[in-house]
């Protein structure tokens, strides 16, 4: 017997808006549909500013158990060319997750199995509503971690990850989302499954037609829906230490980096705090001394305890050439503690500007190594300009810069000013041979930079989208403008 056999046979029929819920009650159990229009608020946001003010409301949220639950909900949407949007945690930060013109919500906060985890062959089959932080806690029983790891690990799924190809301050030695998924069992459009990768595969790697994986690794639900998750993962190094190094001028920090990559090293994380961070953490965490300057860059390495200890101090004395201060923890308690403080810059921005909230509305450029100065530098007389608080950091090996845009949300004024700012951060990005977003994805938000970034390209994906999904039911909206 296969997902077949339990799917329900469904009559084809046209369904307004009000019959949406009833005839989701007709193919998986009734308590799985909520359609009471209170429960529906929280489907409403994710954690996008766009999503506050739109508040495009679902006529239905489906909380599918399994595989069969889905392929009879997408069925429903296909035959009635109702549109269908997947939804993780909702901690996405582009209105990936809402569904702005109607129709229902696919939560899979009920399919989070961790199915296997094979530790010889090095990867785990995971559900796509497993939480991130769950499933390193799982791996780390056996001496193996995830490495991609997104600031949201504590809520995101690795559904929602592998959509939007996330990633975070490792990504600059281990890479993102897409490099660690090694298939995906997938529910297209018309309700047919597939897998990727290889249907009965354990391998690694595969040079085996078209690597269908990666197609929809990214695509944000736009093409197919996940309901299973092939990932590889990787031992995790027994020890780390990190080096706290600042600087007089943010350009020095961009020939500290080059000076480690001309010596043949490659951190596993390297991190900038622009003087607006820095400030900010000053002020919520005093102990942390953090020095003097323009900015400060936190340089992790790991490995073996001796490695470690060699490195450190290697990697150190390369810093040394350039930064005013370093010092380095190699404890794991102050290394936590250090990271603990990086990872609390959201709490320090609100110490910073009383009275401010920060929004996401356009956070994640990531522009070439070389042009980080630049890019902060500008985005810095942005918002002087336009009277907007921002405070600046970011994932500095991968060139991911973030903006964190603070306003009083109640005047209107202020608004639109940070909308604007918002615009311009996202076409400097483009100026100067980035991308509008380095980790978050596409969304709503930035639909409309896409034909800037990808020119002709654009016309490619979304022909690949007309084939894959011909009536535009899968999370329409997005991605294209």
């Amino acid at each position: 017997m296969g997902w077949e056999d339990d799917v329900p046979s469904i009559r084809t029929m046209a369904v307004g808006t009000a019959g949406i819920a009833s005839r989701l009650r007709e193919v998986i159990a009734r308590d799985r549909v909520i359609d009471d229009r209170t429960t529906l608020i929280p489907y409403m946001y994710d954690a996008s500013f766009w999503s506050l003010r739109q508040r495009r409301m679902p006529d239905a949220v489906v909380v599918p158990e399994s595989l069969a639950d889905v392929v009879a909900v997408v069925r429903v949407a296909n035959e009635t060319g109702t549109p269908i949007v997947a939804r993780g945690a909702g901690t996405g930060q582009t209105g990936g997750a809402i569904a702005p013109t109607g129709g229902f919500v696919v939560s899979f906060a009920r399919m989070r199995a961790i199915q296997e985890i094979d530790r010889r062959n090095l990867q785990a089959i995971v559900e796509p509503g497993l939480v991130y932080l769950d499933l390193q806690a799982a791996l780390a029983e056996q001496g193996l971690f995830f490495p991609p790891d997104p600031g949201s690990g504590r809520a995101c799924t690795l559904g929602g990850m592998a959509a939007n190809n996330a990633s975070g301050p490792h990504a600059v030695r281990w890479g993102t989302t897409s490099a660690y998924v090694l298939g995906a069992e997938v529910v297209l459009a018309d309700g047919s499954v597939i897998t990727t990768g290889g249907v009965h595969s354990k391998a690694l790697k595969s040079s085996s037609g078209i690597d269908l994986t990666k197609l929809f690794v990214g695509s944000e639900g736009t093409l197919g829906i996940f309901t299973k998750l092939r990932l590889r993962v990787q031992p995790k190094p027994p020890a780390r230490a990190v080096i706290l190094a600042g600087y007089t001028r943010l350009e020095e920090t961009v020939a500290s980096l080059d000076d480690l990559f001309a010596a043949g090293i490659l951190p596993s994380t390297a991190e900038l705090l622009d003087r607006s961070a820095v400030d900010a953490l000053q002020l919520w965490r005093p102990e942390l001394g953090l020095p003097e300057g323009e900015a400060v860059l936190l340089v992790e390495v790991e490995g073996t305890p001796d490695q470690v200890a060699a490195n450190v101090r290697y990697t150190d004395a390369i810093l040394r050439k350039r930064a005013a201060v370093t010092r380095f923890a190699e404890d794991e308690k102050d290394v936590a503690r250090l990271w603990a403080a990086r990872s609390g810059l959201a709490a320090a921005t609100a110490l910073a500007h009383p009275g401010k909230h920060r929004i996401f509305a356009g956070e994640d450029l990531a522009v070439p190594l070389t042009e980080i100065p630049h890019t902060v530098r500008r985005a810095r007389e942005l918002g002087a300009e336009l009277g907007i608080a921002v405070v600046f950091y970011g994932h500095f090996g991968d060139g991911n810069v973030h903006s964190a845009i603070l306003i009083d949300p109640d005047d209107a004024d202020e608004v639109r000013r940070a909308d604007e700012l918002a615009d311009r951060l996202h076409k400097l990005a483009v100026e100067v041979g980035g991308t509008v977003t380095g980790e978050h994805g596409t969304g709503a938000v930035r639909a409309p930079y896409m034909r800037a970034e990808h020119g002709d390209a654009l016309d490619v994906m979304k022909r690949i989208k007309d084939v894959m999904d011909p009536k535009g039911i899968l999370n329409p909206g997005k991605i294209y403008p």
